[in-house]
């Protein structure tokens, strides 16, 4: 059954609303807004970007909307946030922004983003939280609930399976039904089902082969009807293709809209009878029922100082102490000290694309040891935003360090190197950072790593490194957090949501990641620490690993059913001289049955504060109907009978405890799949196996880059044909002008600020289509325009003529 219109108002308004009125309501204006209806005192809403900080733009600025924008709190990115292990700071951290979302006069905001990291190359994994749909779920739950609970709404995105930036408006998530329920749906369904979210923003791939703003299945069957959403579903910005199959599917509003054409269609659509005025009017009132659920508290109050103590708070807790051969912590006192690493003074805090924020302050690394009065010699060594090595730095650099006792290098990825809008090639750092860190080594001094970076990568002579110490992208006060981890007066308790393989080539979908517009998600469930677990990678770190200053012994694990809950109780000590936080997963692994399985999955988590000496007993639980799996012919949870085992674990490849559970309650195994799909999963596939479109059940689509100018073609491919390289040097050429000029502005955190948002549109625009470009323009390219241009490059010259010279008829494609 279809899921009922919101219970509120909005019945009697829909009644008094034109035809026209309701199609403007369920479209995005100038951006950031959407319409109102003046005459029934129906106002706009604003919504913006936000899985950060508040990314308010002070003026409109029409398209992705990247201008520069009124000033709040810089959280640490969602990787970060992830990794302190403590959902209460997801809580805290939404309540925070969802405060000055309301200070701002913002009812809408565009997160959390919990898209899971199938791959490290993935250009956006700092936005999201893990490689595991269970902390992906519980933090964009408690994000969900801490945004809500100050009257704004938050938006979970992007639905689903969104795990590329190169081919996101054109692409086709191929997926095998088991993989999507078990790994990229789950985040979801929990947030759904435990926050209630008041919208949902629908990804811009296909999946499966239907674009995710017109899945009737997803939007409808899967998020309605099976898991009971009652808010609305609303486009990323331009990913709507057929308007009217879209409000069919489900997908309600269309952002940021001003396309006449998807006006006309629906219109036309209700009066020809092929979109019956009911679905229209369902629409409509949940628009309505979104205006009346956003009520801002009070909005005159906003705790700045709160508010940098809370991210600086969760940039201590999120970093990451990756490795250490106890040169850490540093003394404050100690000479000899040398800081090589332009990050150390421009600290790189966050990502680009729509989570860019503009802090009131920005704290670097330099502003916390001159704070300290720490003695030390500082040399920039390279350029945070060139790759290409300086002679004359990494020289003077050297020179520095000929006779330290100690170097601390601050480097990672720069702001040019990793954004939404584009994916990486390869985990390598910088070449200028590569050659000057493994120089530095070479001169025998002991090197101390401190790593800004969104998302795995190479760590340069990483076995001869004294101490790797991961920030991460750690928000405005990140400087302040890396001196009080640096010099003990915090001890690290970060501990990693996602797997850091040796190289890309090591990741569990390096056969298929990037390689065309038809994404085939090969390794089904083993994604991650679940691939690597069964295939035995050799890691450079693995899934939970983490250091402290301190050290921690579990015991006494107990196991126990109660009910439909499996609960677990363990002794935790810290057995050394510091005070300290460890984070307790509770892995269960698998029973052999006859269905494939991963060896072993996180099913809950905790983290404790103990002082050195003391001990707590925890305990942790989960639902019995967590070990369930998908069964592809049944279309359902099934739990299967069998032996299983519950560990008690500081990462995924440090076991300290184990205990049987032996479960009775559920059926014996037996599996759904042909002989050869059992064959090729019972360990993960390295490469694109045969047994595939078995596992799929259906043929893989064959890839393609069409390389005319098509609406759905990228211009990158494009680009080949005679229109293609005309609209692409138009497009990419103004682009490039706008980069061309960030990078001539004297230094700032501003000219910083429109040197990443020139960047990321740059980076994006050879990967978006005409039709993406058109639905995202805010009415700058006309539908009817790109689809002209459209015609003309495939060779339809009359008909994009007359697109170009007039208007085709309403319900004309």
């Amino acid at each position: 059954m279809t899921a009922s219109p919101p219970a509120t108002t909005a019945d009697s308004l829909v009644a008094r609303l034109t035809l026209d009125e309701k199609t403007l309501l369920l479209e995005g204006v100038d951006a950031w807004n959407t319409n109102g209806v003046e005459r029934l005192g129906i106002r706009r809403l604003f919504v913006t970007d936000g899985p950060h900080g508040v990314r308010k733009v002070r003026e409109d600025s029409g398209a992705f909307g990247l201008a520069e924008a009124e000033p709040s709190t810089s959280f640490p990115t969602s990787t970060v946030l992830a990794k302190t292990w403590n959902p209460r700071l997801a809580r805290e951290v939404g309540a925070a922004i969802g405060r000055e979302s309301a200070a701002l006069g913002v009812d809408v905001l565009l997160a959390p983003g919990v898209n899971i990291m199938r791959s490290p190359l993935c250009g956006r994994n700092f936005e999201y939280y893990s490689e595991d749909p269970l902390v992906s779920g519980v933090f964009g739950a408690a994000f969900v609930e801490g945004v809500q609970s100050e009257g704004v709404a938050a938006s979970v995105k992007h639905f689903a399976a969104n795990s590329n930036e190169d081919f996101r408006f054109t692409g086709d998530s191929v997926v095998d039904e088991r993989a999507l329920r078990e790994i990229y749906l789950r985040a979801f369904e929990r947030i759904v089902r435990e926050a209630a979210p008041a919208t949902v923003m629908c990804a811009y791939n296909r999946l499966n082969g239907t674009y995710c703003s017109e899945s009737p299945e997803l939007l409808t069957g899967i998020l309605r009807d099976e898991w009971g959403f009652e808010g609305l579903v609303m486009t990323d910005w331009g990913a709507t293709h057929d308007r009217v199959a879209g409000l069919a599917a489900g997908c309600d509003l269309d952002m940021p809209g001003e396309v006449e054409h998807n006006r006309t269609q629906l219109k036309a659509a209700v009066q020809d009878g092929r979109l019956a005025p009911e679905t229209l009017d369902r629409a409509v009132a949940r628009v309505l029922a979104l205006i009346d659920r956003c009520s801002p508290g009070d909005t005159s109050i906003v705790d700045a100082a709160a508010h940098a103590a809370l991210a600086e708070e969760v940039a201590v807790e999120g970093a990451v102490l990756l490795a250490n051969d106890g040169i850490l912590p540093l003394s404050a006192h100690a000479r000899g000290l040398v800081v090589v690493g332009e990050m150390f003074e421009k600290m790189r805090f966050q990502g680009a694309g729509s989570s860019l924020v503009s802090p009131p302050e920005i704290l670097s690394p330099k502003d916390a040891f001159e704070r300290r009065g720490i003695d030390h010699t500082y040399a920039p060594g390279y350029r945070a935003l060139d790759s290409a090595p300086d002679d004359a730095l990494e020289s003077a650099a050297l020179a520095a360090a000929a006779h330290a006792d100690t170097v601390l290098f601050f480097g990672g990825l720069g702001d040019l190197d990793e954004s939404e809008g584009f994916d990486r090639t390869t985990m390598r750092m910088p070449e200028a950072q590569v050659r000057l860190l493994s120089e530095l080594v070479d001169c025998g001094v002991k090197v101390v790593l401190v790593l800004s970076t969104g998302a795995p990568v190479e760590i340069p002579r990483a076995d001869e490194l004294a101490a790797v110490l991961l920030l991460s992208l750690p928000g405005m006060r990140g400087g302040e957090a890396a001196a009080r981890l640096l010099f003990g007066e915090a001890s690290p308790s970060g501990r990693l949501t996602e797997s850091w393989p040796m190289t890309a080539a090591d990741s569990s979908c390096a056969a298929d990641f990037g390689r065309d517009a038809v994404s085939q998600y090969y390794e089904s469930i083993y994604v991650g620490y679940r691939f690597h677990d069964r295939a035995g990678t050799v890691l450079r770190y693995p899934f939970g690993h983490g250091l402290s200053y301190t050290s921690f012994e579990h015991r006494d694990l107990t196991v126990a059913i109660d009910g439909e809950r499996v609960r677990a109780s363990v002794t935790v000590a810290n057995t050394g001289r510091r005070d300290g936080a460890e984070v307790v997963q509770l892995y269960v692994r698998n029973n052999r049955g006859r269905v494939f399985k991963a060896d072993k999955e996180l099913r809950a988590f905790a983290k404790t504060s103990l002082d050195a000496g003391d001990s707590t007993r925890l305990e942790l639980d989960f639902a019995l109907s967590d070990l369930a799996y998908w069964d592809v012919s049944e279309h359902d949870w099934v739990l299967e009978d069998g032996a299983y085992e519950v560990l008690i674990a500081s990462s995924a490849a440090d076991v300290r405890l184990s205990a049987p559970l032996v479960v009775n309650e559920g059926r014996a195994s037996r599996s759904p799949y042909p002989a050869a799909v059992d064959l090729a999963y019972t360990v993960p596939p390295a490469e694109i196996p045969d047994a595939f479109p078995a596992l799929l059940g259906r043929p893989v689509p064959p890839g393609r880059r069409p390389h005319r100018l098509e609406l759905e073609a990228r211009l990158a491919d494009a680009r080949r044909s005679f229109l293609g390289g005309i609209m692409y040097r138009a497009v990419v050429g103004r682009v490039q002008k706008d980069f061309d000029a960030a990078l001539a502005l004297p230094p700032s955190p501003e000219r910083d600020a429109k040197v990443k948002n020139a960047h990321f549109v740059l980076r994006m625009m050879p990967s978006m289509s005409l039709r993406a470009m058109a639905m995202s323009s805010a009415g700058e390219l006309p539908y009817d325009v790109a689809a002209g241009l459209s015609d003309l490059g495939t060779g339809h010259l009359l008909r994009g003529i007359r697109r170009l010279l007039g208007r085709p008829k309403a319900g004309s494609r």
